[in-house]
Parts: C-alpha cells; sequence; structure tokens
C-alpha cells in the first residue's frame, strides 16, 4: 500500500453521519443521567447553592481545563519534531481537540487515536510516523497515570473509605502498573514477548478448555500487536530520544494535575472543602471507569459513577449541581472546543477537494 493510499485511507474515518450519531447519543444518556441525578438531590438548599456560587472558582476550574488542553497538546509538538516532521503549536492542539471530541463519542474512546493519526497526515506526517506519535503519547499517558495512581494511593491510603473501594483501587493500579511494564517489554523485546507468549498459551489447563483454533486466533492477535508497538514505538523509545520523552513525561503530568484540579475547584465554587486525598482517590477510581464505558464518552456511566463517588463527601443537595458543572467542563466543553476544529479540517479539506477538481478540469481543457 503506498502512502498516498494510507492517508485516503485515514481520511475516510471521519464520517459526518456517525459522529452526528454518536454525539446525538452522548448528549441524550448524559443530560438524562444528570437530569436524574438533579431530580433526585434537588431541594431548597441546592437553590441556595446556585445563587450563593462564587464564580471566582468557576474561572478558575475553567482555566485548569484551558490548562489541560495545553499540556495534552505539547505531547504532540514534541513527538513530531523526534521524527523530524514538526507541526506547530496550533497544529497539536488541533491533534489533541479533534482526536477527544471522536474520542468523546464513541464507545470505549475508539475513535481516539485513529482521528489524532488522520489529522496528524493532514500536518504531513505520513500514516507510519503518525502512528508512531500518536500511539507514544497514548502509551505514556497510561504509564503515567497507573504511576500516578500508585502515587495518590500510598499518599492518601489512609483516608480510603472501605475495603470494597480499596480492594477496586488496588485491583485498578495492579492491572494500570502490569499493563504498563508489558507495553514497555513487547515495545523493548518483541522476540522474548513473543516466546513468552506462545508459553503461555501451551499451558495444559488452557489447552485443555479452549480450542486450538481459539487459542491460535488469540495468539496470532497478539502477536500483530506486538509488532505494531515494536515497529511504530522502538525508535522513538531509544535513548537517544530520553530527553524528548521526558519533556513528554513533564506535560502529561501537569495534564493530569489540571484535569484533576477541576472537581476540587468546583467544590470550593460551592462552598464546599474537603479532605483532598479522598477527592483524588474517588476521581482515579472515575478515570479508570471511563475507557472500559460502552457508552459514547461514558456518558450515563461516569455522570452516575461520579455521583455515587461524592454521596458520602458532599452533601446530598450539592451533588447534582457538582456534576453538572464539572462535566459540563471536563466532557462537553472540550466537545464544543473538538466540534469546532473538526468542522474547520471538514470545511478545509472540502475546499480543497474542489479546488483540486476546478483545477483538474481546468489542465483537462487545456490539453483538449
Amino acid at each position: 500500500m503506498t502512502s498516498g493510499d494510507s492517508k485516503h485511507k485515514m481520511q475516510e474515518k471521519i464520517d459526518l453521519n456517525k459522529a452526528k450519531r454518536g454525539l446525538l447519543i452522548a448528549l441524550l444518556i448524559g443530560v438524562l443521567a444528570i437530569g436524574l441525578i438533579i431530580a433526585l438531590t434537588f431541594n431548597k438548599r441546592t437553590i441556595e447553592a446556585l445563587i450563593a456560587i462564587n464564580v471566582t472558582y468557576l474561572a478558575l476550574s475553567t482555566a485548569a481545563i484551558l490548562m489541560s488542553w495545553i499540556f495534552s497538546s505539547l505531547p504532540f509538538l514534541i513527538l513530531t519534531r523526534v521524527v523530524k516532521k514538526p507541526i506547530n503549536f496550533i497544529s497539536a492542539v488541533y491533534v489533541y481537540l479533534g482526536g477527544s471530541f471522536f474520542g468523546f463519542i464513541t464507545p470505549f474512546g475508539s475513535a481516539l487515536i485513529p482521528t489524532q493519526i488522520f489529522v496528524l497526515t493532514r500536518d504531513g506526517l505520513t500514516p507510519g510516523q503518525a502512528t508512531a506519535v500518536a500511539s507514544s503519547r497514548a502509551t505514556i499517558s497510561s504509564w503515567l497515570f497507573a504511576a500516578l495512581g500508585l502515587t495518590i494511593f500510598m499518599s492518601f491510603r489512609s483516608t480510603l473509605p472501605g475495603s470494597f473501594s480499596t480492594s477496586v483501587l488496588i485491583a485498578i493500579i495492579v492491572v494500570a502498573v502490569v499493563w504498563s511494564l508489558l507495553t514497555l517489554f513487547f515495545i523493548t523485546r518483541p522476540e522474548q514477548a513473543k516466546r513468552m507468549v506462545s508459553r503461555f498459551f501451551k499451558v495444559r489447563i488452557i489447552s485443555r478448555y479452549v480450542r486450538q483454533e481459539v487459542l491460535d486466533r488469540v495468539k496470532d492477535r497478539i502477536f500483530s500487536e506486538i509488532d505494531y508497538l515494536s515497529t511504530n514505538l522502538r525508535d522513538l523509545f531509544s535513548p537517544a530520544n530520553a530527553p524528548a520523552i521526558f519533556m513528554v513525561f513533564i506535560a502529561e503530568v501537569f495534564a493530569w494535575l489540571a484535569l484533576f484540579a477541576v472537581l476540587p475547584l468546583v467544590m470550593l465554587g460551592f462552598g464546599i472543602s474537603s479532605n483532598l486525598g479522598q477527592i483524588f482517590l474517588r476521581l482515579l477510581i472515575l478515570f479508570s471507569l471511563a475507557p472500559a464505558s460502552p457508552t459514547p464518552g461514558g456518558s450515563g456511566v461516569i455522570e452516575i459513577a461520579l455521583a455515587g463517588l461524592l454521596f458520602n463527601l458532599v452533601p446530598a443537595s450539592f451533588i447534582g449541581l457538582i456534576v453538572l458543572v464539572w462535566r459540563t467542563l471536563t466532557y462537553y466543553l472540550t466537545i464544543v472546543a473538538g466540534g469546532i476544529v473538526v468542522t474547520r479540517l471538514v470545511t478545509k479539506a472540502a475546499l480543497g477537494g474542489r479546488e483540486n477538481k476546478k483545477s483538474s478540469n481546468s489542465c483537462h481543457g487545456t490539453r483538449s
């Protein structure tokens, strides 16, 4: 397949009809969930809280979201320089917001990385380079989330509310850490990783209860993923690029910290100060649930989960308002900004297509 063919396939990934359908479903489920939460928690104190809201803290929470966008865009700026196809900062923001838009309106965020790859190819990167950049950023972000989770857990474990929450949090962190280590192993030692996988599939208890054709199919899929990770990411994670990778880590640290800061700032806006450790631990659980949600952008699941996690932390009459404001800032605001970016990209592509068509017709007219 040629580079041009690959690029054409990337461009086909933006399906406006699917985008509209996903956006409609996400908005419908989200609005219904928030409406239900507000209805169940609404009383006289809710109105008083709304009237007495501190606008300064709302402004700060909005600023935190904008900062998270900026720091989340910087890895694309840095990594494109590593692959010798640098883009400017505005283009990096477009990559982040455009990808987030489609990631937020598809189940499991499945369109996030393909959209980032599409936008990067429009900026002059080859499909292989774009895949390496988008995959590297996602890998580093997941590693960092695992590290942050471990740090938060170790720092605030004494404030955990109960055995169930403790078990859930420990399970999430263990899975994240193990997955991060496996990903690193797959990138740096692909052949050893394949041998390890082959040995695992030869374990008697597995071969006894699972058909051989199923095992072969799963093994081939894993081998394909190992080859994909190694081919696209090994060069980027070479020692020569260590300073750039370190800068990406730092940018991701600030991006996550800015995102984590939104909820406590929103709570302060309603005059509620709570244990920061408890808030961070609950956010850790929430952000871990989001990628596993089958609804577009986690709509409905995230709102209800946040309401449940806040139940013993804030007065019930405030929960609906806090969920509404937090979700508006962290989700709907990004959808609006990402939608503007996607609209600009599609419009620009359409105009470019018309110009090429006119140019082609002009050339044919000249030849005839």
